[in-house]
């Protein structure tokens, strides 16, 4: 037993003798303040510093990593901070602040060291509606924006994922019942479906950020693929940053209220340059149908542009409603195609690419045409590459009169 004690003994006189041996060197390099962003750590042009139990940071780097506009009054030695929800104004030597106009209290005034304006990291975070943790023992600041939370990232997955089941399986009642009845859209997107399920596929989505999140609330960016596997054809696609708006529910479940159209790319963009062996009479064909189309357009005839489409398929009914809406009065087109090419052919299905124009000027076309039992070649679906970066490409079911939800959504 006294063997055993004495062991004891002697390992703690190593311990503080170790301890002791290295104090000099610890207090002549004291531990530095490290702060974390999401679990991501931070950097700063001027090191952090703690004075009266509050810790200081560079201005501008605080700002701008939370997403903040901000700009400096000289002559008044004021910071004006702005991220679109929440306003800020600070200044030197006052311990007085404002939050979206209304005056506060710091709990240290902003102070210049070195050519750097150092404000209350705390209050900054706390005011921008961020979580604050101080951990005394690593000398560690965890800043939670509760975007990047776990738990929550897991559900807005499983919903989509479950979501997108529901899409490809074409269960109408089980889509209905993940969307927001309380939505204004809400029945649009009962009416896309409807029409949407008239075609198989397969609908995935990937690449789930969550964007915003509060207790009402989640805005999240989505990747959806969409492929199509029978029925009323359209072309295969991906949808970038298409951002979904989510809402919480008394139960904490989540519904669909709102969706932001993306970004479109088509699978059928790399058949663009390729040839194939295609019969004269139905290059022929193909050409007098898509001529059909444009004089359609240009002479504001009605009858005779919904007779160059398949009237089976749902591009045929999203452009005879929106005929019936009146918008072809009020446009001018002066549509024309200097080059069509038969990028795929089949006998009985056909994709074309065409380089046309218009009044605004050029931009590329691709069209699935069908040939119906009395020969003739009709387009059953068509997307538009336009070269404006603002509407890069554009099908005939995501033009905006067709949305989901409102125009100005789109």
């Amino acid at each position: 037993m006294l063997r055993k004690k004495l062991g004891f003994i002697a390992i703690a006189f190593l311990m503080v003798f170790s301890i002791v041996g290295g104090t000099a060197s610890a207090a002549s390099a004291p531990q530095k303040i490290k702060i974390y962003l999401d679990d991501e750590l931070m950097s700063f042009p001027v090191a952090p510093a703690i004075k009266n139990g509050v810790t200081f940071v560079p201005f501008r780097a605080l700002f701008e990593a939370f997403d903040y506009s901000v700009k400096w009054n000289n002559a008044e030695k004021r910071i004006n901070a702005d991220n679109g929800d929440v306003k800020l104004q600070l200044y030197v030597g006052k311990k007085t602040a404002h939050i979206d106009g209304q005056r506060t209290s710091l709990p240290a005034a902003p102070y210049i060291e070195k050519g750097s304006t150092l404000i209350p990291l705390r209050f900054v975070a706390e005011a921008t509606g961020y979580d604050v943790t101080w951990n005394q023992q690593n000398k560690t600041i965890h800043i939670s924006t509760g975007i990047n939370d776990e738990a929550l990232q897991a559900q807005v997955e499983a919903f989509i994922n479950q979501y997108g089941k529901a899409e490809s399986e074409r269960s109408l009642s089980k889509v209905k019942s993940m969307l927001d009845p309380e939505s204004p859209y809400y029945d649009y997107f009962v009416e896309y479906y409807e029409e949407f399920f008239k075609s198989q596929g397969t609908s995935e989505y990937s690449n789930m950020e969550i964007i915003e999140a509060d207790e009402d609330y989640i805005l999240v960016s989505v990747t959806r693929t969409d492929k199509w596997t029978g029925g009323p054809f359209f072309f295969d696609r991906t949808e970038d940053e298409l951002w979904f708006d989510l809402t919480v529910s008394a139960d904490g479940s989540l519904k669909l209220y709102d969706e932001y159209t993306g970004y479109y790319t088509y699978d059928a963009q790399d058949l663009i340059g390729q040839t194939t062996n295609v019969p004269t009479d139905v290059k022929d064909a193909i050409k007098n149908t898509l001529n059909t189309q444009y004089q359609g357009f240009n002479d504001k005839d009605e009858e005779l542009l919904l007779s160059a489409f398949d009237n089976s398929t749902w591009s045929y009914r999203y452009l005879k409603d929106l005929l019936d809406s009146g918008f072809l009065e009020d446009l001018d087109y002066d549509l024309s195609a200097h080059e069509i090419n038969v990028v795929q052919y089949n006998g009985s299905t056909a994709i074309v690419h065409a380089e046309e124009t218009d009044i605004e000027g050029d931009f590329t076309s691709m069209y699935y045409m069908v040939k119906t039992a009395e020969g003739n070649w009709l387009i059953a679906d068509t997307f538009s590459i336009y070269p404006e970066e603002d509407v890069e490409m554009m099908s005939l079911m995501d033009s905006p009169q067709f949305s989901k939800s409102d125009i100005n959504h789109r």
